[in-house]
């Protein structure tokens, strides 16, 4: 499991670096790509959890930020917050974050940025009641499987940085596998 003890998150530089980017389709692909797993089981799931909630807390220490790793069935392995303050609305983004994942087998982020201007109800034919196209859900892969096992969700932030959280959180998370 990775070291949760040091005072300076782990993530806080390559967040910033992808924060600065104005990131194109092809490039938010590519780095959905790397966030592959190499195994996934429940307790896996929640050293995850554990692992972003720790990083989380550094970053960003008076957010109150969810944090939900859910299987396309919708059995919940993880959920929690980084501090008090959550409210019922922040269950209701999670469930339209994870719906578009799990529909798009893609990100939040990456669908937001293909849908462009259009509403999502005129581009997709789906209800905005259902769906969140605000970045902070990304589909977990694990290594030679095409679809997605489960979809990790950050909600509480801005929406770049819900999803350079997830993001970035994977990359790094998964060098201890």
């Amino acid at each position: 499991m990775i070291n949760n003890t040091r005072d300076i998150s782990v993530l806080q530089q390559p967040m910033d670096d992808l924060l600065s980017k104005d990131l194109s389709l092809d490039e938010l692909e590519t780095l959905e790509s790397q966030t592959s797993l190499s195994k996934f089981n429940d307790e896996i799931a929640f050293e995850l959890g554990c692992f972003i909630r720790t990083e989380a807390r550094k970053i960003f220490p008076e957010k109150c930020i969810t944090i939900d790793i859910t299987l396309p069935s919708r059995h919940c392995l993880f959920r929690c917050t980084s501090i008090n303050g959550s409210s019922l609305d922040n269950t209701k983004w999670v469930e339209r974050k994870q719906n578009t994942v799990f529909r798009f087998n893609h990100s939040t982020f990456y669908i937001r940025q293909k849908k462009g201007d259009i509403p999502m109800e005129q581009r997709f034919f789906i209800p905005a009641e259902e769906y969140a196209f605000h970045g902070g859900a990304v589909p977990l892969f694990v290594d030679n499987v095409s679809s997605p096992i489960a979809c990790l969700t950050i909600s509480g932030l801005k929406q770049e940085q819900d999803h350079f959280l997830a993001t970035t959180a994977l990359m790094e998370f998964k060098k201890s596998l």
